[in-house]
């Protein structure tokens, strides 16, 4: 005798899955690390414009709960997890789950008027998931130079003209808001994850918390010096997802892959690449001594706000030099700024770039 759910049960099943997926899709936010499967970086932070944030003191706790829930059970089940699956294998693990998602990138891209990236999306979907042993790899970008163009509903609404409302902060899901919030629950019937996780609860949240797992596991030391860096991080990270989706929705990002930057990551090797925009003369290739200084500034940037920032730097009375990293798979753009220039680290250099727009940006050596 088949076992049919009542309404009500389906309904609660579908609602609880939904802020599964988020799981999955919604990290721990910083310079991302707000999180998704994207990492905000430096955007449009001047146009912004306030934050509409009336239930900030409910928005608190629950940041200094997913803070604790983040410090005290993610982040060493990550480390442990990291320490037993080596970062290629993780790398494969993420590059799986996000060839999933397809069919929620090429409708977006379709409900957007942007039948061409649908197009790519869709391609990438069929090269991935054959010549990449089902999405283990990414050959549709390696070999054929087909990027992701990541686009989600709640972008789709905001092109469409909706404004984001009011700021959220989720327990254990982190920062969102109305906008996003309903968006998620459209793209939550385009991805098969989803369905597995109506037919089967359990195996659906397993999936989505080994994802959060596998992420955070290639992110770790990212919030930290996220928090680290910030004066208020309640704001800082509020603000940063507010630049990261607002740079999303109006598309000024370089490629658009999702990517993740892992802190023990060390630079190994640098070269030029010429971004959309300024000319090759602007990027330098010269060794990086121990004593050089950087600003970093992000994976997917616009690239004339990285010279607008070098500008800014320039008029600081200090020289830097535009850089882009290779990571192994993507690149990371950073302001070099070479020793000599007595580039103090202390925390009123970061609040002067805070003040002068670039509130993601952090000075590392």
């Amino acid at each position: 005798m088949k076992n049919h759910d009542s309404f009500p049960l389906k309904l609660w099943r579908i609602c609880f899955c939904c802020l599964a997926i988020w799981l999955g899709s919604i990290t721990f936010a910083m310079g991302q690390g707000v999180v998704a499967d994207d990492e905000p970086s430096f955007g449009e932070e001047r146009d912004i414009g306030i934050a509409s944030d009336p239930l900030e003191p409910v928005n608190r706790v629950f940041f200094h709960f997913n803070d604790k829930l983040y410090f005290w059970v993610v982040k060493p089940v990550a480390q442990g997890y990291s320490y037993v699956i080596a970062e290629d294998v993780r790398m494969c693990v993420r590059s799986f789950l996000k060839n999933l998602l397809a069919p929620v990138r090429i409708v977006n891209n379709l409900l957007q008027g942007k039948v061409a990236n649908s197009g790519v999306e869709a391609a990438r979907f069929v090269i991935n998931s054959t010549l990449g042993i089902a999405g283990l790899a990414d050959p549709a970008k390696n070999e054929f130079g087909l990027s992701a163009k990541d686009e989600d509903l709640g972008q789709t609404f905001g092109v469409y003209g909706f404004g984001e409302g009011v700021y959220i902060c989720w327990p254990f899901f982190g920062p969102s808001n109305v906008r996003d919030t309903i968006g998620l629950a459209g793209d939550f019937f385009l991805s098969p994850v989803s369905y597995l996780a109506m037919s089967d609860t359990g195996a659906g949240v397993a999936v989505e918390a080994g994802r959060e797992v596998n992420n955070t596991s290639l992110t770790l030391g990212d919030y930290e010096d996220f928090k680290d860096s910030a004066i208020d991080p309640y704001i800082a990270l509020r603000d940063a997802y507010r630049q990261y989706r607002q740079k999303k929705i109006r598309d000024v990002a370089v490629g658009g892959d999702s990517v993740y930057i892992s802190s023990a990551d060390t630079v190994e090797k640098t070269y030029a690449q010429e971004m959309p925009g300024p000319a090759s003369s602007e990027l330098d290739t010269a060794p990086v001594s121990g004593d050089d200084y950087f600003v970093q500034v992000g994976t997917s940037v616009d690239s004339e706000r990285v010279l607008d920032m070098r500008q800014t730097l320039l008029a600081m009375n200090t020289e830097a030099v535009v850089r882009v990293y290779d990571r192994g798979g993507y690149n990371y753009y950073a302001l070099l700024v070479p020793a000599g220039n007595k580039f103090d680290l202390a925390k009123q250099e970061e609040q002067k770039l805070y003040a002068a727009g670039f509130s993601e940006a952090r000075v590392v050596q």
